[in-house]
């Protein structure tokens, strides 16, 4: 199955930071394509591709975007040695909040099962024009992979927009609580639409990924940090026609992707997170809520594609991601340094014997129920 790819080459940025300014549908279609699984978007990212031998060019321009996601980040200190105990994440600095991560994700059980379960949501914030509130376009991502088989699924489902923060649902009343919003070239609604769209293994909306590795590389891979950057450059060197400087963004990527949403081992995610740890960059946020409010610690990574900085966020005590978010890291076009542009929460993570409810693709099926109220949090494990 060639579909899914939750971090990929779009524009890191949120495309409103963009000196050409795209439509707000351009905007949520990036966003999104960042933090989703979204053929759709990435059949546009893939328009002139020139291949080397039967790998996969990219163009100069385009960057890395992040994982639970997550973009290609770039994140900080000396390379670090594997560590006895852990670090203190609270006081330490990014990199130790990473060790530390690193320290208790590889000491959980490898778990099994014929799948491996992702489900996120995801929330794009977007300013109603002429109005003084913010509404957060609500997407649910679901994705299974059978590493064995090297095959995966990915299903996304749009939950409709809500008013973004308390104050924002009372300026959305004081406005007479409208359902829907014409965002230039856009509507958003309260209702949502439903499912968007789901993609099987051999279906016609099988596209080869970018920045992502095929399931059957996982157990190849290994778990020494060093060593795991020497394999993983090796990989997408193979795959990409493009500069060092690209090819180790991809690199990072690749990285992120290993720590916050492949069926990674416990080991090989550790040395995920090691990788990380030695990039330049990171900064330690402290402890932490997510927006499910459970209790973790995170990093801020800052992006070199754009003014923004992607935060990844951990459980405190088993070290697995609980999500990301991606803030502007300086004010323009409506859009203020340190504001909040989207985020995105797991809410299950496991291994299951439960098979995916489609075996078939389909591009735009028409409205089905979904859910209105916000669903259930799973902890991730």
């Amino acid at each position: 199955m060639k579909n899914d790819i939750l971090h990929r080459l779009t524009a890191a940025r949120p495309a409103h930071l963009d000196p050409d300014r795209p439509t707000p549908s351009a905007v949520r279609e990036e966003e999104l394509a960042t933090f989703t699984i979204r053929p759709r978007a990435m059949r546009t990212a893939r328009t002139a591709p020139r291949p080397r031998r039967a790998g996969r060019s990219l163009v100069p321009g385009l960057a890395l975007a992040t994982a639970a996601a997550v973009a290609a980040v770039v994140i900080t200190d000396t390379v670090p040695e594997k560590p006895g105990p852990a670090p203190s994440a609270t006081s330490g600095s990014g990199s130790q909040i990473l060790l530390a991560a690193a320290s208790h994700v590889e000491q959980q059980p490898a778990g099994s099962g014929t799948y491996w379960y992702v489900e996120e949501h995801i929330r794009s914030l977007h300013k109603v024009p002429g109005k003084h509130y913010t509404v957060a376009a609500r997407t649910e991502h679901r994705y299974w992979a059978a590493a064995a088989e090297n095959k995966q699924w990915s299903q996304s489902l749009d939950l409709g927009a809500r008013p973004a923060t308390k104050a924002d649902e009372a300026a959305w009343k004081a406005d007479g609580s409208p359902t829907s919003w014409n965002l230039e070239g856009e509507t958003l609604t309260y209702a949502g639409k439903g499912e968007i769209q789901h993609d099987a293994p051999g279906g016609t909306g099988d596209i080869v990924p970018m920045g992502d590795l095929p399931l059957r590389v996982l157990a190849t891979l290994p778990t020494d940090e060093q060593a795991l950057r020497k394999s993983l450059f090796t990989l997408v060197d193979k795959d990409y026609n493009a500069p060092k400087e690209i090819l180790d963004r991809i690199v990072v990527d690749t990285a992120v992707r290993l720590a916050t949403a492949l069926p990674s081992t416990p080991a090989l995610r550790a040395a995920a997170y090691r990788l990380l740890a030695a990039e330049p960059g990171v900064r330690s946020l402290g402890d932490v809520k997510d927006h499910t409010g459970r209790t973790g610690y995170a990093v801020a990574l800052p992006s070199p594609h754009g003014p923004v900085e992607i935060r990844l966020i951990f459980d405190k005590s088993t070290g697995m991601p609980l999500g990301t978010e991606t803030v502007a890291t300086r004010s323009g076009d409506g859009v203020s340094k340190g504001e909040l542009q989207s985020y995105t929460t797991i809410t299950s993570m496991k291994w299951t014997e439960k098979s995916p409810p489609f075996d078939t693709d389909t591009e735009d099926p028409g409205p089905i129920s979904a859910p209105v109220e916000e669903p259930g949090v799973e902890p991730a494990r």
